[in-house]
């Protein structure tokens, strides 16, 4: 079974340029979509840092990447009986759900 899960390239950079991560617990959330988790966490926001990659130029150069490797191979693979595309923008036990679903046919 081949599994490929589509984002578009705009949700992907809010994902990675919107990511926190807690230097006291270890939690990552997203500044655009957890602003109110952000803003009631535990610990306090003055522990929220962002990562030195997690930048505009980074994922330019990462989507570059994945164009010119990673696209042509799904491209051949997606010719393939076994491929299964899935809306990689839901929730992460929707995926799971259907994930499951292949499995299980």
């Amino acid at each position: 079974m081949i599994i490929s899960l589509s984002v578009p390239r705009e949700i992907i950079e809010k994902r990675i340029i919107g990511r926190v991560t807690c230097d006291k617990c270890n939690l990552t959330l997203n500044e655009f979509f957890d602003k109110e988790q952000i803003n009631l966490h535990p610990c306090g926001q003055q522990y929220f840092f962002k990562r030195k990659d997690d930048n505009l130029l980074t994922i330019m150069s990462r989507f570059d990447i994945y164009t010119k490797t990673t696209k042509p191979v799904i491209d051949f693979l997606s010719k393939n009986d076994n491929f299964h595309e899935i809306d990689g923008t839901l929730k992460i036990e929707e995926i799971t759900s259907k994930i499951n679903d292949f499995i299980n046919v």
